[in-house]
């Protein structure tokens, strides 16, 4: 998970020690989040750089403060939340007492954009650019069997790779007629959701997450879309 950084600053003499407690100065923002303040949290320094940046690890009680969406942003967007990387201007040592954490006077949301694949997932599950995208469970799988059969067209031929012995395989086209009624069957995580299809003469029902298919094909982008998310958050 990479480390969250802050801009580098001309070397200078240290100012502080590993093992200080440190607070951070009101004022200063989080870099990749300019909307999220910082000031007020407290931590201890693990690691000095440079003569005058510094690796604080946020104490708990910071940690239990901070603004649930600063953790979602952060979860979504890979970031190491427990650790920071900050410059001695930023930090003072502290001294004790009741924390003063600067909290959002405005948070800001980005809009959810189509050309961007987990944009478009947040969008069947009705969330924001600051969401995380859910996990695969009973209760998301019938919330995206629903979307899928809502905004799917149907039929649509799709190609198929079906394994006939080890290192081997045929592939074929499947025509998908429809997605069997999530109300009827028990959509679980192993299969996800299952659709109706044709191969020549013969009538199947198959998992929608064994087709492999382009994102950038406008006819099955929400079938991509899907797979894309079923297999990644299993």
């Amino acid at each position: 998970m990479p480390r969250r950084k802050s801009k580098r600053k001309p070397p200078a003499e240290a100012k502080f020690q590993v093992g200080d407690r440190v607070r951070v100065r009101h004022g200063v923002r989080d870099v990749d989040y300019p909307d999220m303040p910082i000031g007020g949290w407290a931590g201890e320094i693990t690691e000095a750089e440079d003569g005058d940046m510094y690796i604080v690890r946020w104490s708990q009680q910071t940690m239990d403060a901070m603004h649930p969406v600063f953790k979602k942003r952060c979860e979504k967007d890979g970031l190491e939340l427990e650790e920071y990387r900050l410059g001695e201007d930023d930090l003072e040592l502290d001294l004790g007492g009741p924390l003063d954490i600067e909290q959002p006077k405005e948070i800001k949301i980005k809009p959810l954009d189509l050309k961007d694949q987990d944009d478009r997932i947040r969008m069947v599950f009705g969330l924001t650019s600051n969401d995380p995208l859910p996990d695969v469970d009973d209760k998301t799988l019938l919330t995206y069997s629903r979307y899928l059969a809502k905004n799917m067209a149907f039929p649509f031929d799709v190609e198929h790779f079906e394994e006939t012995g080890p290192f081997q395989g045929q592939r074929h086209v499947i025509t998908v007629v429809g997605l069997l009624d999530p109300d009827e069957y028990e959509c679980d995580e192993m299969y996800g959701v299952i659709c109706e299809g044709r191969t020549g003469k013969r009538e199947i029902q198959i998992p929608l997450g064994e087709f492999e298919v382009d994102e950038n094909n406008p006819r099955l982008r929400i079938l991509a879309d899907y797979c894309s998310w079923f297999w990644n958050y299993r």
